[in-house]
């Protein structure tokens, strides 16, 4: 047994949630000041202007009474469900027998998110006592509605409805639609063409109006919550030199209610009610301390992508050169999960739209020269090459790896390949063009 003295690092309380808020995503930081704000009466907007958490975005007033516009409070909403636009069409349809009407309204019921209709003939039959033959008029009724396509059972079935509501005949692309949709969906062109006695481009052409038809009829009427991105990083060209600021709209201002301040400091009453408010008072200093922190934080992490990856924003996103979050945290001082945490889920507005800051940190392809190549500059370069190949004879992985290698780029087919397919670009056997 003895006694010994070490040092440890252990972390607080406080300096855990310092950590914790500098890491939060804007929305998730909202949502924590509304919830701050609720358990602390200490803590208030700076402005009334000033909205909160959940509250949406609506005119405010400006100093001279009138109300601001604000494009976001206008924006038009789509209310209208897959369900309601099918009944919409079966109201206008006078002539329908009351007893099809009902096994419509049944079938409309049945129509999932994507404009299928889950429930068979026979199924549906025997839920609602009908003859099969009625049931029969009304799956008409119903593939007879708008979007074209709904209330198909399966994707072929969904797919002849949308032909057949064309303008233009197209016995080809049924036919291949009915029997050949596998190969269709390999592009096995040659194969069709030597099956069907049609050329490669009749067979092309057809597999192309395939490909313009919608598979999902129903999913336009899902209606989902639009996420904005709002960046708390702006970095803009200002003559020859890029200028970094926040984005101070991002975060509603915070500040100190002078009322519970004045009883603070003047309070000598050792009473319950003034240790409530010190206790309230000291943790609401702290946490606008934690909140400007990781606004310098962030501010200092964007200062310095930026100057590291200027050629990106004076020239664009192909000259985004390979960058570790090491080399930024060696050049600010910081941590490496600081600065991991400070740019995780963290926006900013440039001249070419707006990026998470993780995006300025690529991996890198090494060259020839000693240097490297970021994956977004190779990904430019293969976009930039499969747009001016000839359609008879486009680019393999193999042959791209290859041109990549000319520039002096080390890389391998499995890697190109894994690129392509990142850009959503098919392979050169879809490409092809006879």
């Amino acid at each position: 047994m003895f006694q010994q003295q070490s040092a440890k690092m252990r972390l607080t309380p406080q300096l855990r949630k310092a950590i914790s808020i500098l890491q939060l995503s804007l929305p998730e930081l909202l949502e924590v000041v509304q919830q701050e704000m609720h358990e602390n009466p200490v803590l208030e907007f700076a402005s009334t202007n000033e909205r909160t958490v959940d509250t949406p975005a609506r005119p405010t007033r400006t100093r001279d009474g009138e109300t601001a516009y604000d494009p976001l409070h206008h924006a038009v909403s789509n209310e209208v469900s897959l369900e309601r636009h099918l009944k919409e069409q079966l109201f206008f349809m006078k002539k329908v027998p009351q007893a099809v009407r009902r096994i419509v309204i049944f079938m409309i019921g049945n129509v999932d998110g994507n404009g299928y209709l889950t429930s068979s003939i026979s199924e549906i039959s025997d839920v609602l006592k009908m003859e099969p033959e009625l049931v029969e008029q009304a799956l008409t009724i119903l593939q007879s509605f708008e979007p074209a396509g709904v209330g198909a059972r399966n994707l072929r079935e969904c797919l002849l409805l949308q032909v057949k509501s064309l303008a233009e005949s197209f016995p080809l692309v049924a036919i291949l639609i009915r029997n050949h949709l596998k190969d269709v969906a390999d592009y096995h062109i040659h194969k069709l063409s030597q099956h069907l006695q049609a050329s490669p481009q009749e067979i092309q052409a057809a597999v192309a109006v395939i490909k313009g038809l919608n598979p999902r009829p129903g999913a336009a009427f899902q209606t989902e919550a639009i996420h904005y991105i709002l960046p708390e990083v702006i970095i803009e060209k200002s003559g020859d030199r890029l200028v970094v600021f926040t984005h101070q709209a991002a975060l509603p201002r915070l500040s100190m209610n002078g009322y519970y301040e004045r009883l603070v400091k003047e309070g000598r009453d050792a009473n319950e009610a003034a240790r409530f408010l010190t206790g309230k008072f000291q943790s609401a200093m702290f946490f606008l301390r934690c909140l400007e922190q990781r606004r310098k934080t962030i501010f200092r992490v964007a200062q310095a992508i930026a100057e590291e990856q200027s050629e990106f924003f004076w020239k664009g996103t192909a000259n985004l050169k390979p960058m570790t979050l090491k080399h930024i945290a060696d050049k600010l001082g910081m941590h490496e999960s600081t600065v991991s945490r400070a740019t995780a889920g963290k926006y900013a507005q440039t001249p070419w739209g707006i990026f998470e800051l993780k995006h300025f940190f690529p991996s890198g392809l090494p060259k020839d020269c000693g240097e490297s190549a970021s994956s977004e500059r190779v990904k430019a370069r293969l976009k930039e090459w499969i747009r001016g190949e000839n359609p008879a004879k486009p680019y393999s992985d193999q042959k791209l790896t290859v041109l990549l290698k000319q520039e002096g780029i080390q890389i391998s087919r499995r890697t190109v390949t894994k690129y392509r397919e990142e850009l959503g670009i098919s392979s050169s056997l879809r490409r092809k063009r006879i």
